[in-house]
């Protein structure tokens, strides 16, 4: 069973890797063998196609993240979080605001799976014309 303290002090982890783009500390919350679950992606199983997901996702197309955590609840092995994100999709020059659920198992003091489920808002960004 994990405690509330570790639990916390992993999806704090998580929600900085996001906000600074470091696939490399995503990596440090995640077993070697982690699934990662994204409903609109394919799925990402070991800790190098979670890296690459993270590279080609979130440091290849969003700009300006900013993560906070609204609620956590535990049971057992299983660490349940809701947050908010925003963030620009700079791919599709998108403005984001997503409200997000994600099921955590953790093995070994690490996350071993996540399964995320969202809604977001998508705002057009206007150009700034010259």
């Amino acid at each position: 069973m994990i405690s509330r303290e570790n639990a916390l002090k992993l999806i704090k982890t998580y929600g900085q890797a996001w906000e600074t783009k470091d696939s490399e500390l995503i990596a440090t919350i995640f077993n070697e063998d982690a699934i990662y679950f994204d409903p609109k992606e394919p799925l990402n199983i070991g800790i190098g196609a979670i890296k690459e997901y993270w590279k080609n996702k979130v440091i290849g197309e969003q700009d300006e993240i900013k993560f906070e955590l609204k609620n956590l609840w535990i049971d057992g092995n299983y660490v349940i979080a809701e947050w908010n994100a925003k963030f620009k999709d700079i791919k599709r020059n998108l403005l984001i605001d997503m409200n997000e659920v994600a099921i955590f198992l953790v093995k070994n003091g690490k996350f071993s799976s996540l399964r995320e489920y969202y809604k977001s808002i998508k705002i057009p960004l206007l150009e700034i014309r010259k």
